[in-house]
């Protein structure tokens, strides 16, 4: 029988050096390439001949080195949570605190990240930080992976501060939060999606979004020649 491996090692190579660097994988990732045998085959040898990093089950990255302490690089979470979701075919939903961590909204660095899914899985360590995988209603999973799913739930994380906050920290996040809004290559499809999804959220937050849109939409008109 015709050994495609080498093949499907080109592929994958070619495939994953177009991607950015810490894009994490999943066999699914490949299966236009050949049968899940070949390629699981494949990523194996890969490991092996450490082109690739196993992460956990199914989950695989390229091994980078941290230029000042010279060890490896921890995967980035946020695409550990995203392979995850190809991988098991569920969605997933992260939590307020990182949401907003990621959007830069506080300094607050979660120990572990709390992703809900409408699935049972298992806790992924990446270092010193726990995935921890919770099982929630599909009901409650309305922005798992849509484009402005971070900016409602960092919403929801800062609630008691925005309802009752100084006046300073609201024009802050705002500011941030237009900037986000703005933003070329993803600003449209945030805007989009949370006046899609507007009807989903509570009262409160209707009218911090709505306020929020029509100044993204000021900001941009002033901005225009």
């Amino acid at each position: 029988m015709l050994n495609l491996t080498p093949v499907i090692k080109s592929q994958v190579m070619q495939r994953i050096n177009q991607a950015p660097a810490a894009k994490v994988w999943t066999p699914v990732d490949f299966l236009d390439l050949g049968s899940r045998d070949a390629v699981d085959k494949t990523l194996q040898r890969m490991v092996a001949s450490n082109d690739l990093r196993r992460i956990d089950r199914g989950l695989y990255d390229q091994p980078r080195m941290n230029a000042l302490t010279g060890q490896p690089t921890v995967p980035d979470y946020n695409s550990v949570i995203d392979a995850v979701g190809r991988r098991d075919q569920v969605r997933v939903l992260i939590d307020g605190m990182t949401a907003a961590n990621d959007l830069g909204l506080t300094n607050a660095v979660p120990g572990q990240v709390i992703v809900h899914t409408d699935g049972r899985l298992r806790q992924i360590q990446l270092g010193k930080l726990t995935l921890q995988f919770k099982l929630t209603a599909p009901s409650k999973l309305y922005w798992a992976g849509r484009p402005a799913m971070r900016v409602v739930q960092a919403l929801y994380w800062l609630r008691e501060g925005l309802k009752g906050g100084t006046q300073v920290n609201q024009d802050a996040i705002q500011a941030k939060l237009i900037r986000l809004l703005q933003d070329s290559s993803q600003g449209s499809a945030i805007r989009d999606d949370l006046r899609y999804g507007l009807h989903t959220v509570p009262s409160w937050m209707q009218q911090w979004i709505r306020d929020l849109l029509a100044r993204s939409e000021q900001a941009t008109t002033k901005a225009s020649p």
